[in-house]
């Protein structure tokens, strides 16, 4: 039932979102983001897919995109070594440390937005989600605990990959059609992309 809203939802966030960087209250976001990032120990990543504002802008994204049909580059390979995606992570948290010491007021959160919004309009989906995005790093350190997370009835998968073409963050792992589709809870974005498209809705939240 909750799945009909998530759109709004999303819209809802965006706009608080929005309203706290014009009103210079980033901060508050900040205690929002902490707080999911705690919290995704027991439900999973559900910050990703539900509130975070860069996420609602790159699914608009995906959704003007596949309706035109347009297809984006692949994940360049040197960007995918782990160096990289915690070396961003460094640099993300430096930066706000010098914010908070100096007391200058960098626009930290809008270009982040602004960067994987770009980035999504040339590359696919998972080089933000998961190589490139601090918040992404951050969750997934506390998400591969996640208690409630998105699965697989490995009874009811028929292994067509569906949910692993869709998935924006290469969260689903299938090797070949042999064995069924598995979730990296770690990963998921909790977005339901792989739940909408599963022919045999084998895939629950539990």
């Amino acid at each position: 039932m909750l799945l009909k809203f998530k759109p709004a939802i999303q819209v809802v966030f965006l706009a608080a979102f929005l309203v706290l960087i014009a009103g210079g209250r980033v901060h508050i976001w900040m205690f929002v983001f902490l707080g999911s990032v705690f919290a995704a120990a027991l439900f999973g990543r559900f910050y990703c897919g539900w509130i975070c504002p860069i996420n609602t802008i790159t699914d608009g994204i995906n959704w003007f995109y596949g309706k035109l049909r347009i297809k984006r580059k692949a994940v360049p390979e040197r960007l995918k070594i782990t160096i990289v995606r915690y070396g961003v992570l460094m640099l993300f948290i430096a930066v706000m440390v010098f914010t908070l010491k100096s007391g200058k007021k960098l626009p930290v959160l809008p270009v982040l937005a602004v960067t994987g919004a770009l980035l999504t309009l040339v590359f696919v989906p998972a080089l933000w989600h998961r190589y490139l995005c601090p918040y992404g790093t951050f969750m997934n350190i506390t998400g591969r605990y996640a208690k409630h997370y998105w699965k697989v009835d490995k009874d009811s998968c028929i292994k067509c990959g569906m949910c692993k073409k869709t998935c924006p963050a290469e969260a689903v792992l299938m090797e070949g059609r042999e064995v069924p589709a598995e979730i990296d809870r770690g990963l998921c974005l909790e977005c339901t992309a792989c739940a909408k498209s599963c022919p045999k809705n084998a895939i629950k939240y539990s």
